[in-house]
């Protein structure tokens, strides 16, 4: 639990970070370059993130879980990391060949087209999966801080002007080469590649193409979402919709850094087959990811109309609207985060973990041609929105016998309570204080005190064994 307990840490702090660098970039980049201009970065940028999952395809689960079960013998490790390694970069040599064929021949807005090819080579050297399986994520960590950090500076530096895209462009994608590039020594002190034979390589193809088939679909409504808008309404909606996405990147990242730290500890209690120690990881990290959530959603719901203006400028005013509705995927996200990052894909159930997000992706492009052009934005947030819970139903309905979540009932009851009443007053405070600035910072530091304090006295006070079992693990007596 110490070990889970730092990793988490880390990959928290990290999400901090995250948070922290957009204050100072975002309201600086949003006025610069505006949100057409905002529009073609996302839009360009999506098309090369669909090379780049191809060139990946399911490589960060499967890698991850295939070097966690092996973690304990160093000879077995070198084995499986090479097989795995030499056939990522196989499918990654096809993917930049693709991606430059696409240049040539359909691609607009070719300048910044050219230079998201960065993305897509620098899949060739992300073994991300690596530092995870071993549950080693304090390299990871420190280097995408120390990438992020420098980035950030360099845009403040660099960006000057609406014309300055590229450059932006530039700074994004390489930063990101140059981060996987400076990780590679430290792969080395872990493994080495060793000569595997061909039929060991490519025995991966299956299984990584199975775990690729609900990345391609989750990306329908992470990443098609802004090419469907780009198309059917125009750059300044997908700016929009990236503004509400990108404020949501911190509360999913925190969320979805402990289905991170969790997927390599479960592939290997599953392994051994200690089912006691499994549920009890899969019930406090199901607490803490709906208790966490639910603070996230009405925290963000009741400060958006201060928050967007402040961050982004009041040329960003329809992002209000999007991020309101967007905050409601979080519950949904978080449960069905913990139900696949630590019971499907570790005990190597891909069957319902596939079908899920292939129901999720269709009813997502069914609602978007629906909505897209009566609505714009709305419409896209509208899809994902449902597109997220039909994927956490599906999901919690095939762990049904061994997750019990009526017995999580009274939990969401509670927090659900708090967080609404947190919510009315953080508004309240928000229509009466005229000074934005002002009246956010008073916003923030009010609802955290209320769902903190309130959160405390009911871990304290219940007597209902998840909640009890959460409060003792957090040491609230």
């Amino acid at each position: 639990m110490t070990s889970l307990k730092k990793n988490f840490i880390y990959n928290a702090m990290y999400q901090v970070l995250i948070v922290l660098l957009p204050i100072i970039t975002a309201p600086y980049i949003s006025r610069v370059l505006g949100a057409s201009k905002m529009g073609i970065y996302s839009y360009t940028y999506s098309i090369a993130y669909y090379f780049l999952l191809a060139a990946k395809l399911g490589l960060d689960n499967y890698g991850n879980r295939s070097i966690s079960r092996v973690r304990d013998d160093k000879d077995k490790i070198n084995q499986v990391f090479s097989s795995i390694y030499y056939f990522q970069f196989f499918i990654a040599c096809i993917a930049i060949i693709g991606y430059i064929g696409y240049l040539f021949f359909i691609s607009n807005n070719l300048t910044i087209a050219v230079i998201q090819i960065l993305w897509v080579i620098g899949a060739i050297f992300d073994v991300n999966w690596l530092f995870y399986g071993l549950e080693n994520f304090k390299v990871v960590v420190f280097r995408n801080t120390v990438v992020k950090v420098l980035a950030a500076i360099m845009i403040l530096l660099l960006v000057r002007k609406s014309s300055d895209l590229w450059i932006y462009t530039l700074i994004m994608g390489g930063s990101a080469l140059i981060g996987f590039l400076v990780t590679w020594p430290f792969v080395l002190k872990q493994v080495r590649l060793v000569y595997v034979k061909k039929q060991d390589v490519f025995k991966h193809f299956k299984q990584i193409l199975i775990l690729f088939i609900p990345v391609i679909a989750i990306s329908v409504f992470t990443v098609l979402d802004k090419i469907m808008l780009g198309k059917l309404s125009s750059f300044s909606q997908v700016g929009f919709f990236e503004g509400a996405e990108k404020i949501l990147i911190a509360p999913k990242g925190v969320i979805g850094a402990l289905g991170i730290v969790m997927l390599p500890r479960m592939a290997s209690l599953y392994g051994e087959n200690n089912l006691k120690q499994k549920n009890k990881y899969i019930e406090l990290s199901l607490s803490f990811a709906i208790v966490l959530s639910i603070a996230f959603m009405f925290g963000l719901i009741a400060i958006s109309s201060n928050f967007v203006p402040f961050f982004y400028g009041i040329k960003f005013k329809p992002t209000i609207t999007l991020l309101s509705i967007m905050a409601i995927t979080l519950p949904f996200y978080s449960i069905g985060n913990v139900i696949r990052t630590q019971m499907l894909i570790p005990s190597m159930r891909d069957a319902p973990y596939v079908v899920s997000v292939i129901l999720g992706a269709i009813i997502n492009v069914i609602i978007n041609l629906m909505l897209i052009k009566p609505l714009g934005a709305v419409g896209a947030v509208v899809a994902t929105l449902c597109a997220e819970i039909i994927v956490a139903c599906y999901q919690i309905n095939s762990v049904k016998k061994e997750l019990e979540l009526r017995k999580y009932m009274k939990l969401i009851l509670y927090f659900f309570v708090i967080g609404l009443f947190m919510a009315s007053v953080v508004l309240y405070i928000g229509v009466s204080i005229k000074n934005r600035i002002l009246g956010l910072t008073i916003q923030i530091v009010v609802g955290m005190s209320i769902y903190s304090l309130l959160g405390i006295y009911t871990l304290k006070k219940s007597k209902d064994p998840v909640i009890t079992l959460l409060s003792n693990r957090l040491k609230i007596n």
